[in-house]
């Protein structure tokens, strides 16, 4: 149908038009940086950049010229022509042919309706586009992250069809903000809405939980020993009075947790960068000995996989600066109002005031990173520190207090004593059961204490 030939090439403009901008904007940061001599210019890509732009601009002019040839015939009336005889015959236009193809492997077919004679020449331009376009983002080494826009989260849509206007009414009153900063920084995939929603959906089927636990409580007696369940032998009012808490009490506190959760992860997250970020600063000090521009520090970081978390937020800030036309700077700033670790945002913001005032990059990220090893180095002591602590509160603990507790009770045992009226082979039972339970608690402290680096 014509009207969805129209569509399809409007759509395209529209991205042609962005890639356009984008692309401009890196050919302007380059020829600002030719002028000054000290710099140097990488010339291949600032050719790419040429021909992509012109590539663009060809495919966008016969997009163009077929909008009218598109659009002839829409209407509620057509005019009539003139001459009785020429009432039936259609008024001849220029011939229009289709041309599908893939931009990419993971996207879908695009088609668009050109005119015959500019095809040959949308093709050739096509080509080269693309072909530039993939060579950019090699070079810029980052490509369009594809596992990101995956299928939709059902329980997220199922969240929104109940609770999207309740959800957009709390976003209105402005309180949500911090929530929405948190989500932000912990690289959460849904938008604060989205959350929101599926906060309340989740208090709902906790209710309703709740509902069910408060009516097996109300007539049921629970035990750890055969009979699991029998019938409650007090009264309704009084269980009543004694239950109807968990009623409220399950939904608010998952409330709490999935309201909380998202600053949780932000901090964790943060600790995590802040343990890579000495070693991130030291290496993008190397980087920059070399004189090469600062855009490309990021480039070379992002390939090294063993900065696991740092290397996100830098993925993050050349996808500010590669698909939204974003100068350095600008986004420098941008990302560390976001970054989770109060360290990256202080590396962050000096590199931009350092780029800015035309300062020394080396110096600055050398010094910078002094300051973040040292810094280092004292965890790394605080940490020594709380594990020899934590080892004398284990021995103490876990080893010789159930050793003397077991011997106390061996004695009482034997002497017809028994404390609580449990039996000796119950009370060592318990005791090793008690050792286990410490063990792992103490295990998993450590593991959580334990830095990455």
């Amino acid at each position: 149908m014509t009207f969805d030939e129209l569509k399809q090439n409007i759509q395209r403009i529209k991205e042609i038009v962005r890639e356009m901008y984008i692309f401009t904007n890196h050919l302007e940061i380059i020829d600002n940086l030719e002028k000054d001599k000290s710099i140097l210019i990488n010339l291949q890509e600032k050719k790419l950049l040429n021909i992509t732009i012109n590539s663009l601009k060809v495919q966008l002019n016969i997009l163009n010229n077929s909008i009218p040839y598109l659009v002839e015939g829409f209407g509620f009336f057509q005019k009539l022509p003139e001459d009785k005889e020429s009432l039936f015959i259609r008024v001849p236009r220029e011939n229009l042919v289709k041309v599908k193809y893939k931009p990419e492997e993971t996207e879908p077919h695009v088609s668009l309706t050109i005119g015959e004679k500019d095809r040959q020449l949308f093709l050739k331009n096509l080509s080269e586009s693309n072909l530039s376009i993939k060579q950019l983002k090699k070079q810029y080494g980052i490509e369009r992250p594809v596992s990101a826009f995956g299928k939709p989260n059902f329980y997220a849509t199922l969240s929104n069809r109940y609770f999207r206007k309740i959800s957009n009414k709390l976003l209105l009153s402005g309180k949500l903000e911090k929530l929405n900063a948190d989500l932000r920084k912990m690289n959460s995939p849904f938008v604060v809405g989205t959350y929101i929603s599926m906060i309340l959906f989740t208090m709902c089927i906790m209710f309703v939980l709740g509902i069910l636990l408060f009516i097996v409580l109300l007539f049921f007696n629970i035990g750890l020993t055969p009979p699991f369940f029998s019938f409650a032998k007090e009264s309704i009012f009084l269980r009543i009075i004694k239950f109807f808490w968990i009623i409220f009490a399950i939904p608010l506190s998952t409330g709490l947790l999935m309201y909380f959760y998202p600053q949780s992860e932000s901090k964790n997250l943060g600790g995590k960068i802040d343990q890579e970020l000495p070693f991130v600063a030291i290496h993008m000090s190397a980087i920059a000995t070399s004189g090469v521009e600062p855009v490309n520090i990021f480039k070379v970081i992002i390939k090294n996989e063993e900065y696991k978390y740092s290397r996100l937020e830098f993925r993050k800030l050349l996808n500010l600066i590669n698909f939204q036309g974003y100068d350095l700077v600008t986004a420098l700033k941008r990302i560390s109002n976001s970054s989770p670790s109060s360290k990256l945002r202080e590396l962050l913001d000096g590199l931009a005031t350092t780029i800015t005032s035309g300062g020394d990059l080396h110096g600055f990220l050398d010094k910078h990173a002094d300051e973040l090893l040292f810094d280092y180095r004292i965890e790394r002591e605080k940490y020594t520190k709380t594990a020899e602590t934590f080892m004398d509160i284990y021995i103490s603990i876990v080893i010789a207090a159930p050793m003397i507790l077991l011997m106390l009770f061996i004695i009482m045992g034997s002497t017809g004593m028994y404390f609580m009226g449990l039996t000796t082979n119950i009370t060592g039972f318990l005791i090793i059961f008690t050792i286990i339970i410490l063990n792992i608690g103490f295990l998993i402290f450590l593991r959580l204490k334990q830095p990455t680096f």
